[in-house]
């Protein structure tokens, strides 16, 4: 489960030089061979439909969709094999928004997230900085509460958080707008905000290529100019593993961001060192931030995992508390499962983006012959807790961003926290 190949492949997707070109019959040809070798792929590789039929509504819908090639530009039709991957009923099986042989892919230079009280842009890039803040009511006249109500029967996925995690960056892509009325090929599409000033504004966004998108990215501070200092947990996303002293209050916090190891310092290393830590400190509350986790190597997690295990049983009185989000996916799942499996520790913020026992896998990737379409499929599942039923491991504490804390630069889980224990 390595999810960190998912940020290579839109990496390179991104870079390639665009070549195919071809006439009408040959686009539709193309186009249909796509959709049979998607289907037999799914059929051959996938864990459960190699040894069951296919669903029926995806044979329908495929069905309809070589038929509609004509109907359709190359960039909807990308996210119309995504839709038909949305059958595997998986997070780990999809199509990314990219073809690489037919043309390139267009987008909104905007940065979207869905908080507590709605989609708002956290990030732009000129000219539309000013728009930073804006809250999102309708995209090319429909509304924010409809489209992301459409992705929840169409994104790939192992739960509706997964969704809530993939959505603010699929709809940046201008080839989902066309099931919404847009013209293909358009230039420009119309958004309804309210602004930072509670006015409303209708702003014209002009799409551009699609440069180097890494995959979905992970939340960053607020980007307003009157914003307090990056909270801790905004502080240092894009760093393995990291930990946060704090011997006055007698607490610990570990920032944990990707099951891999680092160029410095193995994920093995550093449990050696968190063993250490916590020896010596010895804190009241123990705090596991894993919001920015959407995976890597389950096989090096262990280590970190009996560290957790052997601080519980030797501090009967500590507070063990895992701060789980939407971006909390596969190897980073198996992680909080087995916490969840194996010690008392409780758990505050947003259900994960993925269940407790799942479908799922990196690196058995494909890339469509006409199209170059380039997807994944699960061919593993993951029990980690026999018979476990659960979409996702529910916190003990629920605590969902508002817009207002993000964009003041607060963390409201871990106000909570300190509040709920004292600390």
């Amino acid at each position: 489960m390595k999810a960190t190949i998912f940020c290579f492949i839109l990496f390179f997707t991104a870079q390639i030089v665009f070549a195919q070109t071809s006439n009408e019959p040959d686009r539709n040809k193309g186009w249909q061979t796509d959709i049979d070798t998607l289907l037999s792929l799914m059929k051959r590789q996938h864990y459960v439909y190699k040894s069951k039929p296919l669903p029926a509504e995806l044979l329908t819908k495929a069905a309809k969709l070589k038929e509609s090639v004509t109907q359709f530009s190359d960039e909807r039709m990308v996210f119309e094999l995504e839709k038909l991957m949305y059958y595997m009923h998986d997070g780990h099986s999809y199509v990314l928004p990219f073809a690489p042989k037919i043309g390139p892919s267009y987008y909104m230079p905007l940065q979207f997230y869905l908080f507590s009280d709605g989609v708002y842009i956290i990030n732009a890039d000129e000219p539309y900085t000013t728009l930073i803040g804006s809250r999102v009511k309708q995209i090319n006249g429909i509304s924010i509460d409809k489209i992301l109500n459409d992705m929840n029967s169409y994104i790939h996925q192992d739960n509706l958080h997964t969704v809530k995690w993939f959505a603010p960056t699929m709809m940046r892509f201008r080839g989902i707008y066309e099931m919404y009325g847009l013209r293909a090929l358009s230039k420009n599409i119309s958004l309804s905000l309210v602004n930072r000033k509670n006015k409303p504004v209708l702003q014209n966004i002009e799409f551009v290529p699609v440069a180097s998108l890494k995959g979905i990215p992970k939340l960053i501070p607020s980007q307003l100019p009157e914003a307090s200092p990056a909270p801790l947990y905004l502080s240092n996303v894009t760093r393995n593993y990291w930990l946060e002293k704090n011997p006055e209050r007698n607490t610990l916090y570990f920032q944990f961001n990707q099951v891999e190891d680092s160029p410095d310092e193995s994920l093995s290393q550093f449990s050696a060192k968190l063993d250490s830590t916590l020896s010596k400190l010895k804190p009241r509350l123990f705090v596991i931030d894993v919001r920015h986790n959407n995976g890597g190597n389950k096989d090096l997690l262990r280590p970190l995992i009996d560290v957790i295990k052997r601080f519980e049983s030797l501090n009967r009185t500590a507070k063990i508390i895992v701060i789980t989000g939407r971006n909390t996916f596969s190897a980073a799942q198996v992680f909080i499962t087995l916490i969840n499996k194996e010690t008392k520790a409780l758990f505050a913020g947003e259900p994960s983006a993925s269940s407790p026992n799942f479908v799922g896998e990196e690196g058995n990737f494909f890339m469509l012959p006409w199209s170059g379409a380039i997807g994944n499929i699960s061919t593993r599942y993951h029990e980690n807790i026999p018979g476990d039923k659960r979409k996702w491991i529910q916190p003990d504490f629920p605590i969902i961003l508002s817009s207002t804390s993000y964009f003041e630069n607060q963390d409201p889980v871990m106000d909570y926290i300190r509040k709920k224990f004292g600390y």
